[in-house]
């Protein structure tokens, strides 16, 4: 096989592997289609596995709190986007969805974890501790007043 340029090449490549790519495609749709069916990239994965090491299961519950947190944020500005637009159907179905979200959240708040709470909670008071000291020297707030002391 000749190529012309290095594009020739790239187009003939990726054209050689189309057969097997459509049918890796269709042997995983149906698995990976199913809304039961769930999965992240390695990345994410590795990420989530290096926080469960250093701060045991407290890390998962927490950062599923924070995502279902996220997703209902979601759903909350879908609402009033429909709300807007007057579309109540739709408003009432992401409202449903909202109800559902806000359960999941209220279970997993109530999940205990098996260790990493305190070990999770002194990394957070730390970055928080830091975020607020910068943001009080960037705007010349004093902390007391920030946190309205009269100490």
């Amino acid at each position: 096989m000749e190529f012309g340029s290095v594009d020739d090449f790239l187009r003939k490549a990726t054209n050689a592997k189309k057969v097997e790519r459509d049918v890796i495609d269709e042997e995983l749709s149906d698995m990976l289609d199913n809304p039961a069916v769930f999965g992240i990239p390695p990345e994410l994965a590795k990420t989530l596995e290096g926080m469960l090491e250093q701060y045991g299961d407290e890390s998962l519950r927490q950062v599923g709190m924070f995502c279902i947190g996220k997703w209902m944020h979601i759903h909350n500005q879908t609402i009033q986007a429909h709300v807007e637009a007057e579309g109540w159907p739709e408003a009432l179905l992401t409202m449903n969805d909202v109800s559902k979200l806000s359960t999941a959240l209220r279970i997993i708040e109530e999940v205990g974890s098996f260790g990493g709470s305190e070990q999770w909670t002194k990394m957070l008071k730390a970055l928080v501790g830091q975020a607020v000291m910068e943001s009080c020297e960037d705007k010349g707030i004093d902390i007391f007043s920030f946190f309205n002391n009269n100490d």
